[in-house]
């Protein structure tokens, strides 16, 4: 009987997770291209210019920020997210603007002075100007400045005792542009001696970081006005509230047993571990054939999670298409929680009108980046290939490879009914520099007399980061439900899995119940 059950080795699969086999990721190219380039130091660029395959990417990048330490990388994330929200020019990110590549190497400077460009002087019907004819730009008007002052006592390891950095807006559109600084210190200068400081956190014993304000005076034609504000968050926790009224007031619905916008949804969640080791929870609101929605019934996907006490500690609001696959739809999103009881409210909007909510209750066990195990066991019916890799912890997504979780467990005959285990640091046999993983499963439930087994065998895992060696690790099977159809009725069926690690000795025994429809 053991037929049905069938390995998944293709080599469209085998490419889909090799990632870092033979050139960058797009997720690793824009490592170098994004924001964490400002941070490089002149022997860190040189390296990162000849890096040729994922696997060297991978280590220049852990090496990187274990230079830097996780406290200085946390600073630098918030720092980022405070300029994409504030700085943001077109469609550059604020992170990528000159004041964006300030804040993040500098942080927030203890004085800022904006001047703004007096008003343009009018102009007779038909006559050229400047702006016209672009012979002379914008030059002969004055321009809109900012200068961020630094000090020593305040931003540590500063080249000078104060760094005055000025911004000049010299098309009058928001856009700034770096100028030298009005000290003998060149800013290049500046930035570099910061980027090699920071080499030297990693190692360092952690300070407490002063708050930092901002004195802003704004100076026009006709008023001088001085506010207080913030170069930055305090620290990079996720908001835990959601922008919209409409949206909260449709969890409230939810919690309180009002609402009548289910409209036969589900969600799921997974426990999963990155390539590099980073633990994340992916959800995932799943939409059966049986659902009234169609693609265009949404354009939001948001969520609200709780810890057991009620108290909100994630949320988020994004747009969102639905994903139509084999019939069924789906959206999902990652969340970044640590071991606990949660309670996940995740809803669908077009505009600011709430479609759908329904909620979910999840208990997080969150993997250490070195531990050994498996994630729980993922069951699906459709698993397929993506144009081109995701990023690292995107939903349910590895290298080119998309799981779509059942999230409603219900299978027919016709399905080829596929299971997805995570295995997280397996022994590494020193002879292939690879696992050597031996599997056993069980179907039982039903009308089935007996279980139907498949005896213990060989089976491959495969490198998450398409390098092999330690690390995270992927076993993907299936059983061919047609080929066991006239053994199965409706009803309520067990997988049981049973993993061998026979490098480490180590035994993992996974179940996952489902039902098979009429």
């Amino acid at each position: 009987m053991s037929k049905p059950f069938k390995f998944l080795m293709t080599f469209a699969i085998v490419a889909a997770f090799a990632l870092s086999a033979f050139a960058l990721s797009d997720e690793n190219v824009q490592f170098g291209k994004g924001p964490a380039q400002f941070l490089m130091t002149k022997d860190e660029l040189a390296q990162w210019k000849n890096i040729k395959t994922d696997d060297e990417a991978k280590s220049f990048i852990n090496s990187f920020w274990a230079k830097r330490g996780e406290k200085f990388k946390a600073e630098f994330e918030a720092r980022v997210k405070y300029a994409d929200e504030h700085f943001a020019e077109g469609r550059k990110k604020g992170s990528m603007t000159d004041r964006g590549h300030v804040l993040l190497v500098l942080g927030g400077p203890s004085k800022v002075v904006k001047s703004e460009a007096p008003p343009a002087a009018p102009k007779l019907p038909g006559a050229a100007s400047a702006d016209d004819t672009g012979s002379q730009e914008t030059a002969d008007r004055p321009h809109a400045h900012q200068v961020w002052t630094y000090e020593q006592a305040k931003t540590p390891n500063l080249a000078a005792p104060v760094v005055e950095i000025s911004f000049v807006d010299s098309l009058n559109n928001n856009e700034w542009h770096l100028e030298r600084t009005r000290t003998t210190s060149d800013f290049n200068a500046v930035f570099e001696k910061m980027n090699d400081v920071s080499t030297t956190l990693g190692s360092a014993k952690p300070q407490p970081a002063p708050a930092q304000t901002v004195a802003t005076t704004t100076t026009t034609t006709t008023k001088t006005e001085t506010t207080k504000t913030t170069t930055g968050p305090v620290d990079a926790v996720a908001p835990a509230q959601l922008k919209s009224p409409a949206l909260q007031a449709a969890v409230d619905d939810l919690k309180n047993g009002k609402s009548a916008i289910n409209k036969n949804v589900v969600a799921t969640y997974g426990e999963l571990v990155s390539p590099n080791g980073e633990f994340y929870v992916p959800v995932q609101l799943f939409i059966p054939k049986t659902s009234s929605l169609t693609p265009d019934s949404a354009d939001t996907f948001f969520g609200l999670v709780e810890d057991a006490s009620g108290k909100p500690v994630f949320a988020f609001q994004d747009s969102a298409k639905l994903t139509t696959s084999k019939g069924e739809q789906f959206v999902d999103h990652t969340v970044i929680l640590p071991t606990g009881k949660y309670n996940a409210y995740l809803g669908l909007a077009k505009g600011d009108t709430p479609v759908v909510v329904t909620s979910k209750a999840l208990e997080v066990n969150e993997v250490a980046k070195d531990a050994a195990g498996t994630s729980k066991l993922i069951l699906s019916n459709n698993i397929y290939e993506t144009e081109k890799a995701e990023p690292v912890k995107a939903p349910f997504a590895f290298g080119r490879l998309k799981i779509v979780p059942k999230a409603n467990l219900v299978f027919t005959t016709a399905d080829e009914l596929t299971y997805f285990v995570e295995l997280h640091n397996p022994g590494i046999d020193p002879a292939t520099n690879l696992p050597k993983i031996q599997i056993k499963l069980e179907l039982s439930g039903g009308k089935l007399k007996a279980p139907i087994p498949r005896p213990l065998s060989d089976i491959t895992a495969l490198p998450l980061s398409g390098a092999v060696g330690p690390g995270q690790y992927a076993i993907i099977d299936s059983i061919q439900l047609e080929a066991i159809k006239s053994a199965l009725t409706p009803g309520d069926y067990l997988l049981k899995v049973k993993i061998v690690d026979t490098v480490s000795k180590q035994t993992y025994n996974l179940e996952q119940a489902f039902k098979i429809a009429g």
